[in-house]
């Protein structure tokens, strides 16, 4: 799930493509030009595709379990596969049966009244692979971002329904957060200048305005530290902010 477009646009103009009147062909005031793309719209572009949620969730996923299972390979797959089933897959798959049945327009569901419904399966699946990696003794640093994920979840859901908020930019903050706090010998200025890069990509390609994309950082930093409070483990974030 990616966020929302301003409006949709045909798919053989350039998203940010000025209207000019060009009376000289005959064509009516206010027709789209098609813009080549410069250096920086291609950068833009990039950023959001590899920060993108998709990639986000599972490369966070793993890397975070990783760092607690490097020890069990077999341990390392189950975590994973629930993790990543319950948390992407499953979102997905419903994306996908949705574009069959034409309930839903594209794979990023730009339309924001179709977001519903991926959002539900993603914090439903999210508190369900929490409860099974508990069941099978995960530690609380892997169960509980299936946590995080679902409880940021229903926080985007609600607010979306009122305003619009950076959806790459809020999973990137908690993916982040998540896993400086979770795990203290990780490096936080590794992974935090990528927030405030992909804001700019954002507002670069036009989906959200930089107030947008510093809502999702606040809220998405707010509710992860919530969440990692509540799991018991408020001491992580008391020692990610003695590393900042």
């Amino acid at each position: 799930m990616t966020d929302s477009a301003p409006e949709r646009a045909s798919p053989s103009l350039s998203e940010s493509a000025p209207s000019h009147p060009v009376s000289s062909k005959g064509m009516s005031a206010g027709v789209r030009l098609r813009r080549k793309r410069s250096f920086l719209d291609w950068i833009a572009f990039l950023l959001s595709a590899i920060l993108s949620p998709y990639l986000v969730i599972p490369v966070g996923t793993i890397g975070i379990i990783y760092a607690r299972t490097s020890h069990s390979s077999h341990q390392f797959l189950e975590w994973v596969s629930i993790s990543l089933f319950f948390s992407t897959a499953l979102p997905l798959l419903y994306i996908l049966v949705g574009m069959w049945r034409g309930t839903i327009s594209d794979v990023h569901v730009m339309e924001r009244d179709q977001r519903g419904g991926p959002f539900i399966i993603a914090i439903i699946g999210g508190f369900l692979g929490a409860f099974l990696l508990y069941l099978l003794q995960a530690p609380p640093s892997v169960w509980g971002l299936s946590v995080i994920q679902a409880v940021n979840g229903l926080a985007i859901l609600a607010i979306t329904h009122f305003t619009k908020i950076s959806v790459h930019v809020s999973v990137l903050s908690a993916t982040v957060i998540g896993a400086t706090a979770l795990h203290p010998h990780f490096p936080p200025y590794m992974v935090l200048w990528l927030i405030p890069v992909l804001m700019w990509a954002r507002t670069r390609r036009g989906r959200h305005s930089w107030w947008q994309g510093i809502a999702g950082f606040v809220v998405a930093s707010g509710v992860t530290s919530l969440v990692i409070a509540g799991l018991g483990l408020s001491d992580r974030l008391t020692w990610l902010w003695q590393r900042l």
